[in-house]
């Protein structure tokens, strides 16, 4: 009789307590599906992160002294390319014996400059109202006044992989706007266009010699596709054109 009473509770104690294992066991099962799940996600960011960075051709430096430099070829005792003037912001595309081979903002000129400390920082410190912030991860183009966000707008950068087509990454200050450009090696122009750095415009989506825009380019909004210039849509880039001033920031990052 005891045996009885015993098993019988111990069958009672199962009946009521394994809804409650059950139950654990189930969030234990959900919980390691969700672990694995971001982990794929935090693998997936970090394979974009590593592809992005190793296709950068282009490095941004920014003039460090009062005045630099910049020769026809490696060496002091070269023939002048350049003269740089502090914070000017220059682009390397390659590194050679200690000097950085780079472009110019005003004119697109490219020389020899020697890499020392002394010459280039790796950073500006300038701030503007107006902050134009472009993401080609996201392929995004926002616009903020004084931290406030006043647009977040689809764009196109240039395509990866390619010194000539990449986007240069930086920061950079708007010299001078336009209502329109035809470019004769392209046979593309583009309308409001902002130019930041050399022949490195923001502007409309392209259009033909009669001004007509091209669909086919149309399409690629949202997707890496230019020469290196950045692309938003006509409404967008008109919008740009009126209201961010000269001299307003574009900073550019993966």
């Amino acid at each position: 009789m005891k045996k009885r009473i015993l098993y019988s509770s111990m069958l009672t104690c199962i009946f009521i307590f394994s809804p409650a294992f059950l139950v654990k066991f189930d969030a234990t099962s959900q919980n390691t599906n969700n672990q694995v799940n971001i982990s794929q996600e935090i693998k997936d960011e970090e394979i974009v992160s590593v592809f992005s960075s190793n296709t950068c051709f282009k490095k941004t430096y920014y003039i460090n002294a009062a005045e630099v430099y910049a020769y026809e070829n490696p060496g002091e005792n070269q023939k002048i390319s350049f003269t740089a003037m502090e914070n000017d912001a220059v682009i390397s595309y390659k590194e050679d014996n200690g000097y950085i081979y780079c472009e110019e903002s005003n004119n697109g000129k490219k020389g020899w400059i020697k890499n020392t400390k002394e010459n280039l920082k790796v950073n500006i410190d300038k701030k503007t109202e107006y902050v134009i912030d472009v993401c080609i991860s996201s392929q995004r183009m926002k616009v903020f006044k004084k931290d406030k966000l006043l647009k977040d707008i689809a764009c196109s950068t240039g395509i990866l992989g390619n010194s000539d087509t990449e986007t240069p990454l930086g920061t950079f200050y708007i010299q001078t706007k336009g209502n329109y450009f035809f470019s004769g090696k392209y046979q593309e122009g583009g309308r409001y266009y902002i130019k930041f750095f050399s022949d490195y415009l923001i502007h409309s989506i392209p259009v033909d010699k009669n001004g007509n825009i091209i669909e086919e380019e149309r399409k690629k909004i949202g997707n890496p596709a230019s020469h290196g210039c950045i692309r938003i849509s006509m409404n967008d880039s008109k919008w740009v054109y009126d209201n961010i001033p000269q001299g307003s920031e574009v900073s550019i990052h993966y």
